[in-house]
């Protein structure tokens, strides 16, 4: 579960099932993600791959209030639609802002302030999941969280070589779509780095779901083992004596 690249609620739901250790598991996930978002923008940086900073500041033109509420309203209906799905909210309100600007019926764009403060806002949330975790436990999962994260970003950076090497794709681009971190934070990664947000939403959204349905499926595999664990070890004490652990 904390090697699962991805999917994270339903990881969760399913170790809560099977009785794991669900603090562990958070660790493990959250630190791959910390990782990526820290990383991916200084690693693209120092190889002049990506810009940073915030995004560009829109003209005065784009500051219009009737086409922003008309994008901030239907974009909210249509990421309600998409509630259910992998970041479904950040999707569906992709969804509706691309099907407004793609048909030309609004030109608007969000203020940059806006922009900047839900970055910091998302960046805070993913940071919070470390609440009431000690540093002791904290630096006895990161083993495992660093084992995790290098077998994960060595099968994506093979598949990142492959690409860029055979198609005409920007590398940044691909980097970032191809990076194990958690979807919405890979968007606005891609946002704030000058990048191509639908490219990298449709690779993670693909890797989501693939990731889902992996996920449920190896977990019925291997739950009878995970059951059957403690029942052999219990036979194998009485096996031994209770003088001989």
């Amino acid at each position: 579960m904390g090697a699962s690249p991805g999917s994270l609620a339903q990881v969760m739901a399913l170790s809560a099932e099977y009785g794991l250790d669900l603090r562990a598991i958070a660790i493990v996930q959250t630190t791959r993600v910390l990782i990526l978002t820290v990383g991916l923008p200084g690693g693209l940086a120092l190889f002049g791959l990506a810009a940073t900073g915030m995004p560009a500041r829109p003209s005065a033109a784009a500051f219009d209030i009737t086409e922003l509420a008309i994008l901030v309203v239907f974009s909210a209906i249509v990421a309600m639609l998409w509630l259910r799905l992998p970041g479904g909210l950040l999707v569906g309100a992709m969804i509706g802002s691309g099907l407004l600007h793609g048909g030309g019926w609004v030109h608007a764009v969000l203020p940059w302030w806006i922009a900047g403060a839900a970055m910091i806002t998302l960046g805070a949330v993913a940071g919070s999941r470390f609440a009431n975790t000690t540093p002791r436990m904290l630096f006895g999962f990161l083993g495992a969280a660093f084992g995790s994260f290098a077998v994960a970003i060595a099968v994506a950076s093979c598949f990142v070589l492959l690409v860029t090497r055979i198609l005409p794709f920007p590398a940044a681009d691909v980097v970032v779509a191809y990076a194990p971190g958690a979807q919405d934070t890979m968007m606005v990664l891609a946002l704030a780095l000058h990048l191509d947000p639908v490219f990298v939403g449709a690779h993670h959204l693909a890797r989501f779901f693939v990731v889902t349905f992996m996920v449920a499926f190896l977990a019925r595999r291997v739950a009878p083992k995970i059951s059957a664990a403690p029942d052999a070890r219990r036979r194998q004490r009485r096996r031994r004596g209770p003088f001989e652990d």
